[in-house]
């Protein structure tokens, strides 16, 4: 069978083959300089290969006679969008509206904008307006239930993860989804069933196999989490996660030397990866290694606050500060204070100055509060860390 050039073209676009399409369709515009078709084709094998601004030229051009063409300006503003040029495609998508006001891939795209810049009440009522068109389409319900995750409105965000499965059962973003959503409001029996139907679709998901594994851990089934962990590691042996999470699994199961061995592993990879040294110490301390556990814990203390963590525990160690003289300072919890832990009172000054200001009492040796202390880091650290940190602070 004989193909025209233009069919060449996109047979090569649709197999990846961008380098080769762009120079077919250069040909077709040697010949028709004006051909849409290969125009907007041609700057989407650009954005694909990652020359997003001439791309933007491309389209720009063909856009200054034809500033009305809607597969150029939908291009633009998904190609603007991939830039990390917000606030341009939103005006590009609001332009793309404006001559297809009910297109459910320009309202979908406009929301994920909208997203990106912040505004997740604005996307909601885009999404919606995309709902309106498609009721059913799986991406807009899923987008929304991502919404609502990340505000925290988990009862909503599973009411789309569900409507989504409704429209389409084996959906495995929407299983992903409902699982990821129902781990957050520790429903863990629930999660599980999603994540192993979305395992079943497909074995091969490495987030699905990642999440069905973590739910494992938190069902008490370590034993079966390490199956998963070990299918994971033959895909990405050096997985910093993965082997983090095999750590704790048999950490469960009280093997706590090979525990250890996952987390050397990782600090060997990144002597900064703080969820491994946390981790790791729970393991030390159930050796009664309390020098390790201790040096471990010293390290979480001094760990820079200004990065980020994924665990509560981690979050909680960002708030732990040290004074001039060496006194450990934290907080648990938001909003003002209402409740002061203290221990003993001290006889023996410090080398910090006693002194009065605004009725509060400043110096070493006025308020003595190991025990408080040792109760406030109860909250976030296990008991067996705290058995060895008791020491370092005594």
């Amino acid at each position: 069978m004989k193909y025209s050039l233009f069919d060449q073209a996109i047979q090569n676009f649709e197999n990846e083959n961008f380098q080769k399409a762009i120079k077919l369709f250069e040909k077709i515009l040697k010949l028709d300089p004006d051909n849409p078709e290969a125009v907007i084709n041609k700057a989407s094998c650009l954005a694909e290969i990652g020359k997003y601004d001439e791309a933007v030229e491309q389209l720009e051009i063909f856009l200054k006679n034809n500033p009305n063409d809607f597969d150029a300006l939908y291009n633009k503003a998904t190609t603007l969008y991939d830039m990390d040029r917000y606030e341009e495609a939103l005006d590009t998508f609001d332009t793309v509206l404006k001559i297809d006001s009910k297109n459910p891939h320009a309202l979908c795209n406009k929301a994920n904008v909208l997203v990106a810049l912040g505004r997740h009440d604005d996307a909601i009522r885009v999404y919606n307006r995309a709902l309106q068109v498609e009721p059913k389409d799986v991406e807009i319900l899923n987008n929304i239930g991502i919404v609502y995750a990340g505000q925290k409105k988990h009862k909503k965000a599973i009411k789309y993860f569900e409507s989504a499965l409704d429209a389409q059962k084996n959906d495995i973003d929407s299983l992903c989804n409902l699982g990821n959503s129902l781990l957050d409001i520790e429903n863990n029996k629930s999660a599980y069933k999603y994540f192993q139907r979305a395992v079943k679709v497909n074995p091969n998901d490495f987030d699905a196999t990642f999440r069905l594994a973590i739910t494992c851990n938190n069902l008490k089934m370590p034993e079966r989490a390490l199956i998963y962990f070990n299918k994971l590691l033959r895909r990405d042996r050096n997985n910093a996660d993965v082997l983090i999470n095999k750590g704790y699994s048999l950490h469960l199961m009280e093997k706590y030397g090979r525990a250890i061995l996952c987390y050397d592993k990782v600090l060997k990879q990144d002597p900064q990866e703080m969820n491994a040294v946390y981790y790791k110490s729970k393991s030390t301390a159930r050796q009664n290694d309390e020098k390790q556990t201790c040096n471990l814990v010293s390290k979480l203390l001094k760990f820079d606050a200004s990065h980020d963590h994924e665990h509560d525990h981690m979050k909680f160690i960002e708030k732990i500060q040290k004074d001039s003289v060496g006194n450990v300072i934290t907080d648990i919890g938001n909003g003002d204070p209402v409740v002061l832990l203290c221990g003993h009172m001290d006889t023996v000054p410090g080398v910090q100055k006693v002194e009065e200001k605004n009725n509060l009492i400043f110096g070493r040796g006025a308020v003595d509060a190991k025990s408080s202390l040792i109760s406030s880091i109860s909250n976030s650290l296990s008991y067996e860390i705290l058995a060895s940190a008791r020491r370092t602070f005594m």
